[in-house]
């Protein structure tokens, strides 16, 4: 895509994409030692997810991320440009984001080297129906492009992570500074203690307020409506990502005007469907072909 001062995008998802290196569940070896596995198993992340899982659904993405001269930024810049999604590019450190990902029996956990400083040289952002911030400190480091983009009419969305200095300081927000906040139950029960409370104690900070809740679904309050909906009932190969998937699924209905309980029900089935895969990057969008964005 050719960015001009007259493009304008369906979402522009803002943020770092992580280099991911997905650790084997085996037992350290000892110092001089070395254990072989049949595969270390590599993959990309962060601010891709959501915006891999948008194109694929069919909307005008751009993806709006630092970018270094490393080894990690060179992969990361040859496979969105096979995913064909539109990027907007400004300089950071080499390698500015790596994770190393532990999976458990239900969730993930993550050692991770990020370098937020480098959003705070966010070049403008194009005009957009929504921006998305993946993850609260990705959305305190982008403030000021996020204000930008929305005082030229974007609707900012943000969606949580666990950053316990971030959940914290949720309640002390009033000004409504972003359009929908989504949690899972976890960075809810953090922010807030009863996650159900999410909805009433966060309203400074978004007028929209969604809590996923994994296999239980979602439920939330979204301009001012009760919404909720079960979730979906799979067996999961990867947790990866299932959260960004709802994110942009969740989006996907908000841009294409389905509001309420089908929203959060697509936006639960199309979280589903990342469970099946590997990573939280869709590469195949026949894995999202046959889900209508606000049909059942």
């Amino acid at each position: 895509m050719l960015l001009t001062a007259e493009t304008r995008v369906d979402l522009c998802v803002a943020g770092l994409v992580y280099f991911e290196i997905l650790v084997p569940a085996i037992p350290v070896p000892e110092p001089g030692q070395e254990s072989f596995v049949e595969r270390i198993q590599l993959g990309l992340g962060g601010a891709l997810n959501s915006a891999s899982v948008a194109s694929a659904l069919g909307l005008n993405v751009l993806l709006a991320h630092p970018r270094g001269e490393g080894l990690s930024d060179a992969a990361i810049a040859q496979r969105i440009t096979d995913l064909g999604i539109a990027t907007l590019n400004w300089p950071s450190r080499k390698d500015p984001a790596v994770s190393l990902v532990f999976s458990g029996a239900d969730d993930r956990a993550f050692v991770s080297s990020a370098d937020f400083e480098s959003l705070h040289h966010c070049i403008p952002l194009p005009a957009a129906r929504w921006v998305h911030a993946p993850g609260l400190l990705e959305a305190r480091y982008l403030a000021e492009p996020l204000a930008k983009a929305r005082s030229q009419g974007a609707r900012i969305s943000v969606s949580g992570s666990w950053a316990p200095a971030e959940l914290s300081a949720l309640q002390k927000l009033t000004a409504q500074p972003w359009d929908l906040l989504i949690l899972n139950d976890k960075e809810a029960a953090y922010a807030v203690g009863d996650p159900r409370l999410a909805s009433t104690r966060l309203q400074g900070a978004a007028s929209s307020i969604v809590v996923t809740a994994g296999p239980r679904g979602a439920y939330g309050q979204m301009e001012g409506v009760s919404v909720s909906c079960p979730g979906e009932q799979v067996v999961a190969k990867d947790f990866t990502g299932a959260g960004d998937a709802f994110c942009a699924g969740l989006l996907a209905c908000l841009i294409r005007d389905r509001r309420g309980n089908e929203a959060l029900r697509y936006a639960c089935r199309v979280a589903a469907r990342l469970l099946a895969q590997t990573g939280g990057v869709v590469e195949d969008p026949a894995l999202l072909a046959d889900i209508e964005a606000g049909h059942d």
